[in-house]
Order: structure tokens, then sequence, then C-alpha cells
């Protein structure tokens, strides 16, 4: 299999489709943690993350901005129950 990828054009465009598709979900990574830590900073960091992502230095602020804000500004706390009503 190895040898279809490395010496076809048809491998080779396969293999840069995937690497492409990881690039993209690495790159959007803060992001999406963002959003699924329901984190009240998402929009903040979505767009920071959007527009200077391709540096370095904004795709980590953005990662770390993400972790921190997610839950409570600590990564290791579990979020309070919520209260429920009786239902009575």
């Amino acid at each position: 299999m190895l040898h279809w990828i490395t010496d076809s054009r048809a491998g080779f465009v396969a293999l840069l489709m995937v690497a492409f598709i990881v690039a993209i979900g690495v790159y959007v990574l803060p992001a999406l943690m963002a959003w699924s830590m329901d984190s009240p900073h998402r929009i903040p960091i979505t767009l920071l993350d959007l527009l200077l992502g391709w540096t370095v230095l904004g795709w980590v602020a953005a990662l770390i901005w993400a972790i921190m804000s997610g839950n409570g500004d600590s990564f290791d706390d579990d979020r309070p129950p919520r209260r429920q009503e009786p239902w009575m």
C-alpha cells in the first residue's frame, strides 16, 4: 500500500488531502475547545484563532485562553451540579 501512495499521483493527492485535513483540525483546535467547553470567551477566542492562529504565538495564546476559560478558570475542577427543583 505504501508503494501506491509514494509512486502514484493519486496516492500523493490522497496523502496531501489527509495532511490538509489534519492541519486544519490542528489550526482550529483552540476554537473547538472553547466551544466544546462552553467558554464565556468563545467568540473572541475563535476570532483570535482565525485571525492570528497562523502565527505560532497567536495559536498558543488562543489555546491557553481556551483551556483557562473553559471551566471557571480552573482546568481540573468539575462544574457544580445544577440545582434541581422538587418534582412536587
